[in-house]
């Protein structure tokens, strides 16, 4: 039988996990939230590194979502199945209509992970591979996961990360890319040229009613697919929202 404290502390630790999707990552500003005291906070967080659920950043002490739940969330069978199997039939009537690799990506915390993939016909193609992630600010995918999300959860995710460069064309200016987001928002989709990597190509749509923000994208060598990934995008929204 359970004590009872063993069972407080599985609920205060999903609070710090909570706190930590919300963006909330210092031990003083989660204790204030969910009213603990400093040392119970530290000591469970220091529990939950030790399982890799949560992850702390050396040199800023802040604390952010570990590696244990993107690997979780994507466990075979299990969370996101049901969208992967509503998904697969338009992902292979895109894959043949374009030839180039189509991905279904979800949001888990800061990231961008890819759940499923369908590789280019191409000898020469982008891929990703299933499970692939990547900070959510980057490329054509991260925009339309950002666009889906309410602005101060944008503001949020903007004040705890720099901009890194992934790619040469990775916006790394917090103006332009709110400014980016905003469009995407307006019009539905975005596009991307050599932000995650060099010489890659991307268009993305968002896939609206799930439980997280969604996309399917289809990607390409840049010099190949840049020039008509547009003219695909009818095409892309109609698979989006027939899944």
């Amino acid at each position: 039988m359970y004590k009872v404290d063993q069972v407080h502390s599985i609920i205060r630790a999903s609070d710090i996990l909570k706190c930590l999707s919300e963006g909330t990552d210092r031990i003083s500003d989660i204790s204030s939230k969910i009213r603990l005291s400093r040392s119970t906070v530290h000591r469970l967080l220091k529990t939950l590194e030790s399982v890799e659920l949560v992850t702390q950043d050396p040199l800023t002490r802040r604390y952010f979502l570990g590696s244990l739940i993107p690997r979780l969330a994507l466990s075979s069978g299990v969370s996101h199945q049901s969208l992967v199997m509503a998904s697969f039939e338009e992902m292979e009537r895109l894959h043949h209509l374009t030839g180039e690799s189509v991905g279904l990506s979800i949001r888990i915390g800061y990231q961008r992970v890819q759940i499923e993939e369908l590789i280019s016909f191409h000898r020469l193609k982008v891929a990703g591979g299933k499970g692939f992630s990547s900070p959510i600010w980057a490329g054509a995918t991260g925009k339309v996961l950002l666009s889906e999300l309410e602005e101060d959860e944008v503001e949020r995710i903007l004040a705890n990360f720099k901009l890194t460069k992934l790619g040469p064309n990775t916006i790394t200016d917090k103006k332009a890319l709110r400014n980016e987001v905003k469009d995407v928002k307006s019009k539905g989709y975005a596009t991307s040229r050599g932000e995650i990597a060099e010489g890659v190509a991307s268009i993305a749509v968002p896939i609206r009613g799930y439980m997280v923000p969604a996309t399917i994208c289809v990607n390409g060598p840049e010099n190949r697919f840049a020039p008509k990934m547009e003219s695909f995008l009818r095409e892309l929204k109609k698979s989006a929202n027939i899944i």
